[in-house]
């Protein structure tokens, strides 16, 4: 039987600033980073390049 990967939800900030969503809304909640972030989400092996390239073509749209 074949597991299947968990996406992973990254959120991201309009200076192209990101962190895994729960630490994103973590941040927030205690006031080190602004509530307003979007949230994508990307496979669960998505290599860090990807994710920083992926985020910064969003955010040219």
């Amino acid at each position: 039987m074949e597991q299947q990967k968990q996406n992973q939800r990254i959120a991201y900030w309009a200076d192209g600033f990101h962190l895994p969503e729960e630490s994103a809304r973590l941040c927030a909640e205690i006031g080190a980073f602004s509530p307003d972030y979007q949230v994508v989400e990307f496979p669960a092996d998505a290599a860090p390049v990807l994710i920083d390239s992926e985020i910064k073509a969003l955010l040219a749209q």
